[in-house]
């Protein structure tokens, strides 16, 4: 294992899975932001650090890659594997791989830091994180462009909150808690039939515990599916997700 790159071991619980025994999506990028923060406290970016420089990582872009899904009480190792700052932006590459060491998924995750007070990206990092020695080049990414709908084009599905049981300890609505949202508004069949093959996703606002969104969908094509978060007229996230038939991905 090169110094750059940090692997844990995840057994995929019960409560992981959905109602016919695979991995949801969405679990598989909580187990990406977990390794993603335990990797950056052993390189000593710990909260304390981010309280005195007034900075805090934020997840900017997202996108998953499935080549299986993943069953319930499955045993997987992650390793993740972060790329040095350029222009304003870390990407953390995190393979997912199973008992055999078998790629399972690719999630390639797209992080800024910011000043807190001022809310401002910052483009050169506080010397104290030059203790995190990320990779110079990550090789591995995944395409991270989407393509969109027009709203006028997207029906409402809803109104959604960012209630207690969806947000995270930063006091907003944590971000794979999105892509619940999108799964839990296909129609039954979709996910009966069919596994997330791809999907990408912005994150444009936050969601403070308590505020709410309405979320906008269209299906351009067959088993492609655009999401749009809409607060007060603007766009709080967008994501688009490509479904495969189950049989092609067993």
């Amino acid at each position: 294992m090169l110094p750059t790159e940090y692997a844990e071991s995840f057994q995929v619980y019960r409560h992981d899975g959905d109602c016919f025994g695979f991995v949801q999506p969405a679990t598989v990028l909580r187990y990406a932001q977990q390794i993603a923060g335990e990797h950056a406290i052993a390189l000593g970016l710990t909260d304390a650090l981010y309280a005195k420089t007034h900075t805090a990582y934020v997840l900017v872009k997202q996108a998953i890659h499935f080549d299986r899904m993943p069953h319930v009480d499955e045993h997987l190792q992650l390793i993740t594997k972060p790329e040095a700052l350029k222009r304003a932006v870390n990407k953390r590459i995190t393979q997912v791989l199973d008992a055999a060491g078998r790629q399972a998924a690719l999630v390639d995750s797209r992080w800024v830091l910011i000043d807190t007070d001022r809310r401002a990206i910052l483009r050169k990092h506080p010397e104290e994180f030059a203790t995190a020695h990320w990779a110079a080049e990550v090789p591995q990414e995944l395409p991270m462009k989407m393509q969109k709908v027009p709203l006028e084009d997207c029906r409402q599905v809803g109104v959604y909150t960012a209630t207690y049981s969806q947000c995270d300890m930063n006091g907003h609505m944590n971000n794979a808690r999105y892509v619940d949202v999108i799964c839990d508004a296909l129609q039954p069949e979709v996910l009966a039939e069919n596994f997330v093959q791809d999907l990408v996703i912005y994150y444009h606002k936050e969601v403070p515990r308590g505020g709410s969104f309405t979320l906008c969908c269209a299906a351009p094509e067959e088993n492609r599916w655009y999401f749009a978060g809409l607060q007060e007229g603007k766009c709080c996230f967008e994501a688009e997700m490509r479904l495969c038939p189950k049989n092609e991905m067993m």
